[in-house]
This record gives C-alpha cells, sequence and structure tokens, in this order.
C-alpha cells in the first residue's frame, strides 16, 4: 500500500508538473491558428493611471507619456491619486494637462481605477500602473488591433532584462494569441474598449486578469502585443515575493469566475493560471513520493537528484547577487523558486481570505 501511494504521488505530481510546464505550450503549438484583422486608425485614448506613494517614479511616468508617438490630441491622461496630497500636487506639475481626481482616502486599484475609467472619454482605455515606463511606440502598437471588433483587450509586455521567465512567459501568450485568447493579463499596460468595459468590482485584487475573463466570459477576444513593452526595475527578494504572493492570491480568489468561463477556454485559464498555483504542491509529492519507496535503489537516486535541484534553487534565492545571480540559469532558477514559494503562500492566503485589496506598496 505504502509504495502505491508513493508511486501516486509521485507520477501524480510528475504528471501535473509536467502539463503546467510544458504540455500545455505544446498543446498550444500545435492548435488551429486563428487570425485577426489590425489597422493603422489613432482612435481617442484615454489613459489611466492608479497611484499611492510613487511620489519619485510617477512624475518621470507622466513626462514619459507626453513622449508616446501617437497623435497628442487624440490622448488624453488621467491620474486617480489615493490619499496623498502630496502625490496629488506633483502629478499636476508633471503633467499639467492631465486631470487629476484626488480621492480623500485610499481605496483600492479596482476603485481607483473606477474612478478614472468613469472620467475618460476615449474609444479605448489604456491601463497602467505609476511605477513603470512604456516603450514610445506603445500605444500605436495597441491599438491596431481593435480594427478587428472581436478584439476587446490587448496586453502588453512586461519585460525583464535577460529573464529567462519573461521569455518563458512571452512564448505561452504569443501561442495563446495565435490560437484564440491569452489566459493572463498585464496591469502595468492593458488597453480595452471602453465600451466593453463593465465597473471593476471594488475588492478584486487582480484588475487584469478579472478584466481577461469578464471579457472572454462576455465573447470578446484578448491578445497580445510583445511589441508593446512595460519595464519597471526589479524588486529586492522579499519584495519581489510578497508581489507574487498577493498576485497569486488574487488569483486563487477569481476561482469561481474562472470555473464559470466557456469550457474552450476555461481549460486555458486552468492550464495556465490555476496551474501555476497548484505546481508547488505538485512539486512537493514528486519529494513526498520517493520518501516511502527509499528500500528501492532507483527511488533513492531520483529522491538524490530533486534534492539536488532543490539544493541549486535555494542556491540562487540566497546568492541572488553573487555568481549565482548574475547567471542566466541563476536567475532563472531564482525565479522558478520564489515563484513557487509565492504560489503556496497566495493559496493559503486567499483561504484565509487575508489578502486586502487595499495592500501595502512593496517598492
Amino acid at each position: 500500500m505504502r509504495r502505491a501511494v508513493g508511486k501516486a504521488l509521485f507520477w501524480g505530481g510528475a504528471g501535473s508538473a509536467f502539463w503546467v510546464l510544458a504540455g500545455y505550450p505544446l498543446a498550444l503549438l500545435l492548435a488551429k491558428p486563428r487570425s485577426w484583422a489590425t489597422g493603422t486608425r489613432h482612435p481617442g485614448v484615454s489613459i489611466v493611471v492608479p497611484a499611492y506613494c510613487e511620489l519619485e517614479e510617477l512624475p518621470p511616468k507622466l513626462e514619459a507619456l507626453a513622449g508616446l508617438r501617437y497623435p497628442p490630441d487624440q490622448v488624453e491622461v488621467i491620474v486617480v491619486v489615493g490619499g496623498n496630497e502630496a502625490l496629488a500636487d506633483a502629478a499636476e506639475a508633471a503633467c499639467p494637462r492631465a486631470t487629476v481626481i484626488r480621492e480623500a482616502e485610499r481605496s483600492g486599484k479596482a476603485a481607483a481605477l473606477n474612478l478614472g475609467i468613469a472620467r475618460a472619454k476615449g474609444e479605448v482605455v489604456l491601463l497602467t500602473d505609476a511605477n513603470n515606463l512604456i516603450s514610445t511606440d506603445a500605444l500605436g502598437a495597441l491599438v491596431r488591433h481593435f480594427a478587428d471588433e472581436e478584439v476587446w483587450a490587448v496586453v502588453g509586455r512586461r519585460a525583464e532584462a535577460g529573464s529567462l521567465y519573461d521569455r518563458y512567459e512571452d512564448l505561452i501568450r504569443r501561442l495563446e494569441t495565435r490560437s484564440g485568447s491569452v489566459a493572463a493579463g498585464s496591469g502595468e499596460l492593458l488597453a480595452v474598449r471602453r465600451a466593453r468595459l463593465e465597473p471593476l468590482p471594488p475588492g478584486v485584487i487582480n484588475d487584469d486578469l478579472w478584466i481577461v475573463t469578464d471579457f472572454v466570459g462576455r465573447g470578446g477576444r484578448v491578445v497580445y502585443e510583445p511589441g508593446a513593452v512595460s519595464t519597471e526595475p526589479a524588486l529586492p527578494g522579499a519584495a519581489e515575493l510578497e508581489r507574487r504572493t498577493r498576485i497569486s492570491a488574487g488569483r486563487a480568489l477569481l476561482l469561481r469566475q474562472i470555473l464559470g468561463l466557456p469550457s474552450g477556454f476555461r481549460w486555458r485559464m486552468a492550464s495556465h493560471k490555476l496551474g501555476r498555483l497548484l505546481l508547488p504542491f505538485s512539486l512537493l509529492a514528486m519529494l513526498a513520493g520517493p520518501l516511502g519507496l527509499l528500500g528501492d535503489r532507483r527511488w533513492r537516486l531520483v529522491l538524490l537528484v530533486q534534492s539536488a535541484l532543490c539544493g541549486l534553487a535555494a542556491a540562487a534565492v540566497l546568492d541572488r547577487d553573487g555568481v549565482a545571480g548574475r547567471s542566466a540559469a541563476g536567475r532563472a532558477a531564482r525565479q522558478f523558486a520564489v515563484g513557487n514559494a509565492a504560489s503556496a503562500q497566495g493559496v493559503v492566503r486567499a483561504a484565509r481570505g487575508a489578502q486586502d485589496a487595499r495592500w501595502e506598496a512593496v517598492r
């Protein structure tokens, strides 16, 4: 009985991990391509920027928006500042033409976005954070996809220099777009049709994922534009862990909405986003399984190999600024370890109802 349980744990965990990491991308590669139209029209765009404490980052962000390669008379900027008068003053000084909405008290990102969207006049609304910079041609690259009426939103790329994880995620989103809709958004850079956008639930954590699931659930399509790039400085280890934990918790809290999606898209969401939440538990099952099979030399070898890989990942996390942290393999191992730790913590936090929509900034 113990051997059967051990084998079931190992192979069940291995199968689940393989599907999430490799099987799903391969299935997308084999899926039938689905085309869509693009155009050159320049519709009016409202850029909505929610802000809370980004006193150093927000002014350069707003100044950079003035340099976008897009007709200036077709762009309006709306900044929603939550309970921070100094930041609101800085926003007005950095971008006098912007509409600055001052919240008396901070109400959370989703509520701030709702305030900005309610004031938006553009046919397209670009949602972007206060602490990232976007490429000068990003706006044009995003809006060209709205020539196709089936496209309700376009996701930009959150780029991290030298990141294997970023390249992996970029590949998956390209494949998802090629055959349908992406199963993930990027709140740093997300363009949507204003006419299709419903008010976000005030307590939602992952506004980008909520919009993707809502749009696809109502019959729209969400595509990925890798040429529209968002960049921001890397976070230190503890801050990155907290950021990804919060995102994982928000994803888990959208489980009911995800399960209500059309079956053709539900498997994408389950494989891409929910599968990432289950991945740390699949890896733990792979480790636990051989413990009941130590009488067999082959299983002892399997456990030894797994333990060595765990040790390498731990070394990369601890040696972030050393040799391991500077190598591509070391950074990939670190991101993999931090990502799985965050997923596990996020699931627990969501189950406890401990994730507040008014999270503390990690920068």
